[in-house]
């Protein structure tokens, strides 16, 4: 090989002193041998088991220098990016991915039973406020309008007969007092003539005043006391007619209202039969068709209103930082590429578990700390959301601008 053959000594460099070759041939073996151990030269002796551990540990503990430096140098980047991280987006930022699109159904359902004779919409349609959403077959609701426009004719007869009866019994009144008047006046003279006569009569004897004429005066007035008596009576009568015209009147004012009011009722029941949208919004779960009979109460079809918002809900230990009027930047997983804005409307003063049905009764049993979520209400106000579908239930994750 190359090693045995006499090679030219090696320089170094100016002034240095000549290598053996020797010597160059034992670096190169040293060079080349693996680590641990030492390339054996001329004349020496393989290194000891000693020093090759030795040497193996001092590589081992330089690498594991090597590898805690490098560690301690990731976690100093790392607690500065989380520190950054924080000042700049965590402490002025909250959100939550419990949150979901909410608003108010309204839920359609008939207030009078019959069979649907006209469903003009379908589902998934929109409809404007007051637009027909279906009709009950007015039959019967009609008839009974009639009967009601009917009774309430012959209430308003009634009411103008009593009047009419009030009046004569009014005027029955006027002429019983005249004529009781006229009679007690009479009375009074017949009686005057007779006190007069009967005065002559003790006076003077049957001189003055024969006995015939005494006796005619005494008969009339008697008859005048008794006419005037009568008239009386009359009067008492006819005051007692006006009373029964006038408690007449009242009752037929009351049948009036009565029929009124059996007419509004039949209005009503016509109205209802013919259902409408309450507001703007599109129809969702429509179960029936024409010739569906409903009941009242059984809904038909559901509303979802135009106006939407988000209900989060965040942990109750974020609630300090977030106010109503935050902005919000809005995530829907629908329009990943749209950027939805909004406000904080209210906070829900309470937990969701504490309106369930059966609520939580941490007094018994066991009890076990969790951190409880408190729904906040939060709007959508942008960009136009006539141009994209949003409906309750889907799933969107709001930041909270706060700290302001």
């Amino acid at each position: 090989m190359d090693e045995d053959l006499p090679l030219p000594e090696e320089t170094e460099g100016a002034g240095s002193k000549p290598r053996p070759v020797a010597v160059v041939n034992e670096d190169r073996m040293r060079q080349d041998a693996p680590d641990g151990a030492e390339a054996r030269g001329p004349g020496k002796e393989p290194p000891s088991s000693d020093e090759g551990a030795s040497r193996s540990k001092d590589r081992s503990r330089l690498r594991r220098r090597r590898l805690l430096l490098f560690l301690v140098v990731v976690i100093a980047l790392l607690g500065a990016g989380g520190g950054a991280w924080w000042y700049f987006y965590a402490r002025l930022y909250t959100s939550t991915d419990d949150a979901f699109i909410d608003a108010r159904i309204v839920r359609i359902a008939p207030q009078e039973p019959g069979r649907l004779v006209d469903v003009p919409i379908d589902s998934n349609t929109s409809v404007k406020p007051g637009q027909l959403l279906a009709r009950i077959d007015p039959a019967a609701a009609k008839a009974s309008y009639d009967q009601a426009s009917a009774a309430l004719s012959g209430a308003k007869a009634g009411v103008q007969s009593a009047a009419a009866h009030l009046e004569e019994a009014k005027a029955a009144i006027a002429q019983s007092e005249s004529a009781y008047e006229a009679a007690r006046i009479t009375a009074e003279n017949d009686q005057r003539t007779l006190d007069r006569l009967q005065g002559l009569k003790k006076s003077s004897g049957n001189t003055a005043v024969s006995q015939q004429q005494f006796d005619d005066a005494r008969t009339r007035a008697s008859s005048a006391k008794a006419d005037a008596a009568r008239a009386k009576t009359a009067v008492a009568s006819a005051k007692a007619s006006a009373d029964a015209a006038t408690a007449g009147v009242a009752s037929a004012n009351a049948q009036l209202k009565q029929a009124k009011a059996a007419l509004e009722a039949a209005q009503v029941t016509l109205d209802h039969l013919t259902i409408r949208a309450p507001m703007a919004g599109q129809i969702v779960q429509l179960n029936v068709n024409q010739g569906s009979y409903v009941q009242p109460g059984e809904q038909i079809m559901a509303l979802v209103p135009d106006h939407v918002f988000i209900t989060a809900n965040f942990k109750e230990t974020e609630l300090a930082r977030i106010h109503p009027g935050d902005p919000v930047s809005i995530h829907v997983d629908a329009y990943p590429g749209v950027d939805f804005h909004g406000k904080v409307l209210s906070i829900q003063r309470g937990s969701g578990e504490a309106f369930q049905l059966l609520p939580p009764q941490n007094a018994t049993g066991n009890y076990v700390k969790v951190v409880q979520r408190v729904p906040v209400r939060i709007s959508i106000e942008g960009p136009d959301l006539s141009k994209y579908v949003l409906g309750p239930g889907m799933s969107v994750v709001p930041t909270v601008r706060v700290g302001q």
